[in-house]
């Protein structure tokens, strides 16, 4: 896991998560900071690769664009229930939203008695943020599964001092062979880079495609390769 970084050929396809990848993760979701370093890098890699790099998050889509002005890339946004190709195509699955909307009506009545615990609505999935109240982390897991026991729609997916409730069925290796499925991607040995649990079924699906995938900082992984995030913006910039 601490070997250097892989060379790689010109026929690549990028896809790296957002929070605790390429930004720094904050207190609050709306807090992070995007370094112009990390725009020059992406469409730097975008140039080189034939427009070859998509963001693969659970941010909502109109949050990662915000963020990530004025590039404008294939997205996978709230973990590929939301999906932007490289054509500018947006492709939605809406399966779930009216589970997700009960879940969220569970989950609000522990928000509000409880100050700095966040509600994060998207369109189809909702996060419950504890990272200002640590010490809640039991509750807020109790309250996640009270808010999916009945509704078989929905599963928990755990990441870092969040817990995200999403329609069973889709997640991050979903996206990424969406996205393999279609130019310029198609054809292509793809690279997978992410920093949490979230990113573990990209990891599995990129490992068994053949290609490359690299975890950011410390945390069990099936992925191939581990880095820092300086290590990772050093080997990127080696790139372009």
């Amino acid at each position: 896991m601490t070997r250097p970084l892989p060379p790689v050929s010109p026929n690549i396809a990028f896809f790296v998560d957002f929070d605790g990848t390429l930004v720094d993760i904050a207190p609050r979701p709306d807090q992070v900071e995007v370094e112009p370093r990390v725009l020059d890098l992406l469409a730097g890699l975008s140039e080189k690769f034939g427009q070859a790099v998509a963001v693969v998050t659970g941010r909502p889509l109109d949050v990662v664009d915000g963020f990530l002005a004025p590039l404008k890339l294939a997205v996978a946004a709230e973990h590929g229930s939301i999906r932007r190709d490289a054509s500018g195509q947006t492709h939605a699955d809406s399966r779930g939203v009216d589970a997700v909307e009960a879940a969220a009506a569970v989950l609000q009545p522990l928000v509000d008695a409880n100050p700095g615990l966040i509600l994060e609505r998207k369109q189809v999935s909702v996060a419950l943020h504890f990272r200002q109240r640590p010490e809640l982390a039991e509750v807020c897991k109790d309250a996640a599964e009270e808010a999916v026991v009945n509704n078989d729609g929905l599963c928990i997916l755990p990441g870092k001092m969040v817990f995200e409730l999403r329609p069973a069925g889709i997640d991050k290796g979903v996206a990424v062979r969406a996205f393999l499925d279609e130019a310029p991607f198609r054809g292509r040995v793809p690279v997978y880079m992410g920093d949490d649990a979230t990113d573990e079924h990209a990891f599995a699906v990129v490992n068994k495609l053949g290609g490359i995938t690299i975890k950011i900082d410390g945390g069990d992984t099936v992925a191939q390769y581990r880095t820092d995030r300086e290590g990772l913006f050093v080997w990127m910039s080696g790139l372009v």
